[in-house]
């Protein structure tokens, strides 16, 4: 018979250790896979908050719709994404702000006049620290500075 699976994701204050938020899906059924379960939290989230996750949640659209809505983000490069710092503008060492263009594939889960709301570019920071590819929508490398 097996043991049940399920996905969770949630959001946590990392200056109290307090669950925000949480959802709770149906492992690997349609419709509730960890980015799905993550947009329905998309809410939990404030101008002005900034997420730190993993490199699951770094896309086109994620970042996109939580800068929309005035959300910086941090996050590890996804592996899918290749990183060449020779392009973009250069903020420093292995630090720069490039142009991510929107997907030409329509994800299934969004409907059409989703997608022609979504711009056609974000720009997003690349910083190479201790090794790791982060990416970030706070672009100020005065105010931000990479560490590296």
């Amino acid at each position: 018979m097996g043991f049940p699976l399920a996905g969770l994701v949630g959001i946590v204050c990392l200056s109290t250790g307090a669950v925000l938020e949480a959802a709770i899906g149906a492992h690997a059924s349609k419709g509730q896979s960890e980015q799905d379960l993550f947009r329905s939290l998309h809410g939990t989230l404030c101008a002005g908050d900034v997420l730190l996750a993993d490199a699951l949640y770094c896309s086109y659209f994620q970042i996109a719709t939580l800068q929309a809505a005035g959300v910086d983000v941090l996050f590890e490069q996804h592996g899918s994404r290749i990183t060449d710092f020779r392009r973009g503008r250069c903020l420093g060492p292995r630090d720069h702000l490039v142009r991510w263009s929107k997907p030409e594939t329509r994800p299934q889960w969004m409907s059409l006049q989703q997608y022609r709301g979504f711009p056609d570019q974000i720009v997003v920071r690349e910083v190479k620290v201790d090794g790791q590819v982060l990416v970030t929508t706070m672009h100020d490398a005065a105010r931000c500075p990479s560490g590296s």
